[in-house]
């Protein structure tokens, strides 16, 4: 039960995420790609907090522990990309979706970064 308990960080994020995508509403900025910057961002702190949750209570390997986080990630993204086809003013891409699998790779790659960093620095 206590290794579910490194998971609640991603649930609620992700949970904030299908919240706000379920809102209706336009956003007119003149920034090419910046929605896609957006989702990049957004999607790297899911990875993030997946990757915690993963690889403080998965007892799998590197490889299996990446390949969780990578699949649950990019469903998740889907799940999202899904449900804003359902709520007005909104829409659903391909682009969006691809968009969210980069972030979900950034923020491994941030955590696994960071964990490495301070298993350095901190447990010569």
């Amino acid at each position: 039960m206590k290794r579910v308990l490194f998971f609640v960080p991603a649930v609620l994020y992700y949970a904030l995420i299908f919240y706000i995508s379920s809102k209706s509403y336009e956003v007119e900025v003149d920034i090419l790609f910046f929605d896609k910057g957006i989702h990049i961002v957004e999607f790297a702190i899911l990875g993030f907090f997946l990757s915690f949750g993963c690889f403080m209570s998965l007892k799998s390997s590197f490889k299996g522990n990446v390949i969780f986080i990578l699949s649950t990630g990019i469903l998740l993204g889907g799940l999202d990309e899904w449900h804003q086809s359902f709520v007005p003013l909104r829409n659903s891409d391909i682009l969006d979706m691809v968009a969210d699998a980069t972030g979900i790779f950034v923020g491994l790659l941030i955590y696994v970064y960071l964990t490495r960093l301070v298993k350095k620095k901190f447990l010569k």
